[in-house]
């Protein structure tokens, strides 16, 4: 029965924890260690969940000091805490609870599909830096059986804890090549949260699915990073319709004007009130002395 219960808590621990906010997953084990009061508990699963919920928010890492992050993903996991940077062709072992980075090693990739991930890779890093603000991404190439497949992940967050709010932007794009065709499913994620006297969490996400024509490596990089650009366009104006319809849902919420048209001046309230208080007083204090005369 016991074993039960500590599985059951388990489960609850890893679900709570993957629905963190965006940069305060800390914030969420400390408020769970106060709750539970088993330090125990968490400190035997929180590797584990920490490292799942770091390939799930794609968190970007620098290794070497090299100026382009790479991203921690599923698909460049290599086992036993180990991971492939693609742009460096190297490895490296990650700490998911310190994130730190060790044991960097040469990793060689692909050879098959070198030329395309490279050329998709070298394209996807231009748009990402002329797009994005703090944006990183990274490209894989892998074969499975006579399939080729390109991933290519994307991730820019914005962090403004002082200002009440964190959010992030991340998309995962598969491009399977099958020349002179390809065909190209991507999915597009947004979560913000707001803090600021009380909590709002937005999350959205579309599917993408699309086929393309690809004549060689240069035009196939440039039209795959292009459809992209359109997605990404076209998912981002419809969260700005969507946050206008929500704007003027709540404005239609709220208490309209009087029949003056004008907004309540609070402060001739308050006077009036102070006024109102004072000549109460001055009454009381006046038929005080009124009965005081009479005796």
């Amino acid at each position: 029965m016991l074993f039960v219960t500590c599985a059951l808590l388990i489960n609850i621990l890893s679900s709570i924890l993957s629905q963190a906010p965006p940069g305060e997953f800390s914030e969420v084990v400390n408020d769970l260690r106060a709750l539970l009061n088993d330090d125990e508990l968490i400190c035997e699963n929180i590797e584990r969940i920490t490292a799942k919920y770091n390939l799930e928010q794609f968190i970007p890492v620098a290794v070497r000091e090299h100026q382009e992050k790479v991203l921690i993903t599923k698909h460049g996991d290599l086992g036993n805490g180990y991971f492939l940077d693609p742009k460096q062709k190297i490895s490296f072992k990650f700490d998911h609870l310190g994130k730190n980075v060790s044991d960097i090693q040469p990793c060689a990739l692909d050879i098959s599909m070198e030329s395309w991930t490279r050329a998709i890779e070298s394209a996807l890093t231009n748009y990402v830096k002329k797009q994005y603000r703090d944006g990183n991404c990274s490209v894989y190439g892998k074969t499975f059986g006579k399939e080729q497949v390109i991933t290519a992940c994307i991730e820019c967050h914005n962090y403004q804890r002082n200002e009440f709010w964190n959010g992030f932007w991340k998309s995962e794009w598969n491009l399977v090549l099958c020349p002179p065709n390809a065909e190209v499913t991507g999915t597009v994620k947004v979560q913000a949260h707001y803090f600021e006297e009380g909590s709002i969490n937005l999350t959205s996400n579309v599917d993408v699915k699309q086929n393309l024509f690809l004549k060689n490596e240069c035009e196939g990089a440039a039209e795959f990073v292009k459809m992209i650009e359109n997605a990404d366009t076209e998912f981002q104006l419809g969260l700005m319709e969507n946050y206008q319809m929500l704007d003027s849902l709540l404005k239609g919420l709220r208490r309209q004007l009087p029949f003056t048209h004008t907004t309540i001046d609070w402060n001739k309230i308050i006077n009036a009130k102070i006024v109102r208080e004072v000549d109460l007083a001055q009454a009381i204090q006046d038929s005080k002395s009124d009965r005081q005369n009479f005796k």
